[in-house]
């Protein structure tokens, strides 16, 4: 099969396995912050101090820029990296009025290009910005993505990122891709994990390099027995 029909099949399998799909209830302005937030932490962390934040703002994220630092920082120290991100949302929320109308009318190439110049957004914060507050054809890859990914084989082992989500973003349309983006997480964070996945439980198997070089090397493997 070619990679596009391979993924095809593994979207399919994906969706029986997690038939509801990941639909956040954020404004876009939330949704981006949250996205901020959520970098090398976990999606309740962020949720958290999503939620620090709109109270002591009131629900009015913008006001972030006026919040002293040391106030800031404590709303979002369960996220880690708080200095960072503090610096990050200040300059995001500073600008965003403007921001948001030309990143709906931007397409996707340059609405990336404009996000990826601010601080502390790299591609993939940027396309899951993209992806789920504006509703373009993004394919973000976390870790737990890339990781599935690289375990299937599909794509050549020299392709970074950047390279896989653009593959993605020109085979497929925006709700293929939004789907496909977080069912790997999910099978990332349940079944494919990064020590010890198990395969034997894994909708993919038979798809899947790594799983067929895991089963080749246990049956090359001599048991006791056989010693």
């Amino acid at each position: 099969m070619s990679k596009v029909e391979i993924l095809r099949e593994v979207h399919r399998r994906l969706k029986r396995l997690f038939p509801v799909p990941y639909t956040p209830k954020r404004t876009p302005l939330e949704q981006a912050v949250f996205t901020v937030l959520s970098q090398n932490t976990t999606d309740r962390n962020a949720e958290r101090c999503l939620e620090n934040l709109k109270r002591i703002t009131g629900g009015n994220l913008l006001m972030l820029e006026e919040l002293p630092e040391k106030k800031l920082i404590d709303a979002i120290r369960p996220c880690g990296m708080f200095k960072q991100k503090s610096k990050g949302l200040k300059v995001l929320v500073s600008v965003w009025p403007e921001l948001e109308g030309r990143l709906r009318e931007l397409p996707t190439e340059k609405a990336i290009e404009l996000l990826t110049s601010l601080p502390y957004i790299g591609s993939k914060t940027a396309r899951v910005i993209l992806t789920f507050a504006f509703n373009k054809n993004t394919f973000p890859i976390d870790t737990h993505c890339y990781r599935v990914l690289k375990r299937l084989g599909i794509f050549p082992e020299n392709w970074d990122k950047d390279m896989v989500s653009e593959f993605m973003e020109k085979h497929f349309d925006g709700e293929f891709n939004r789907e496909l983006h977080y069912n790997l997480i999910r099978l990332g964070r349940t079944i494919c994990k990064a020590r010890k996945p198990e395969c034997d439980n894994c909708p993919l198997n038979d798809l899947c390099k790594y799983s067929r070089e895991k089963e080749k090397r246990e049956q090359e493997t001599p048991t006791p027995s056989q010693l």
